[in-house]
């Protein structure tokens, strides 16, 4: 990370923990519009597209308050005391969301006409 300003490092975090959680709910409804709607199961994945969307988007919220919380205000040399923070915070936070989106992804594969 010492290639890229310090300024920017706080934006780029919060950047790439919001699109690594945003992909995990495209690539979940990506699988659950595959099924026709017109097919036994497909308003049932449909509906738990749409609930897994808001546990998602619920969690990169809790997840951007808790984590971030402290660093909106802090300095340049406290930012660079935390910069494995920053590194760790879309790991941490994406990595789940998409441990969930693909297990979700999975249960849907089974559900398959």
């Amino acid at each position: 990370m010492s290639l890229i300003p310090l300024s920017l490092w706080l934006p780029l975090s919060v950047t790439a923990c919001t699109l690594l959680v945003l992909a995990a709910v495209a690539w979940l409804w990506r699988g659950a519009l595959r099924i026709p709607a017109a097919s036994r199961d497909g308003r049932n994945m449909r509906v738990m597209a749409a609930l897994a969307s808001l546990g998602l988007l619920l969690w990169l919220g809790y997840g951007l308050f808790k984590g971030y919380a402290a660093l909106w205000q802090a300095d340049a040399l406290r930012l660079l005391a935390l910069g494995p923070l920053l590194v760790q915070m879309p790991l941490i936070v994406g990595g789940l969301a998409w441990a969930c989106a693909l297990l979700l992804g999975r249960l849907m594969a089974m559900h398959k006409p």
